[in-house]
């Protein structure tokens, strides 16, 4: 993830989900990028979660999570959440769809992100591809 760090303080200005394209793009204005706007293109999109929205959200950072090393734990229990909608319990960390998943990841042929919040919206997505663009204008 090449500078994702300048999403620090971003705020989400928009969220547009195309199923049909399996294809989510998030608008962000850049706060240390003087207003700068860009967006984040998720294709291939294999689930996606967007968790205590607001009008106003403001992303605290970018995250990529692992499925090797020492993350595995806390990518597992944060896909679980994306998947199932609650914590895990340990046993639920043995569900052969959370670890096929979870190879999938390990592999490369999925990406999984998480935007975490200063403030309202955590945003999880899982999918083949995710880039972030400039927009123009």
């Amino acid at each position: 993830m090449d500078d994702w760090d300048v999403l620090t303080e971003a705020t989400i200005d928009a969220i547009r989900i195309e199923s049909t394209k399996q294809e989510i793009r998030i608008d962000v204005t850049c706060r240390w990028e003087g207003e700068k706007r860009r967006q984040i293109v998720a294709q291939g999109v294999d689930d996606f979660v967007v968790d205590d929205m607001r009008l106003l959200n403001i992303i605290d950072r970018a995250a990529r999570l692992d499925a090797s090393g020492g993350q595995e734990t806390e990518t597992a229990r944060r896909l679980f959440f994306m998947m199932r909608g609650r914590e895990p319990d340990t046993s639920d960390l043995q569900w052969p769809v959370l670890q096929e998943k979870l190879d999938r990841i390990r592999t490369g042929a999925l990406f999984f992100m998480e935007l975490e919040p200063v403030y309202g919206a955590t945003v999880l997505v899982l999918a083949e591809r995710v880039q972030l663009l400039a927009i123009e204008g």
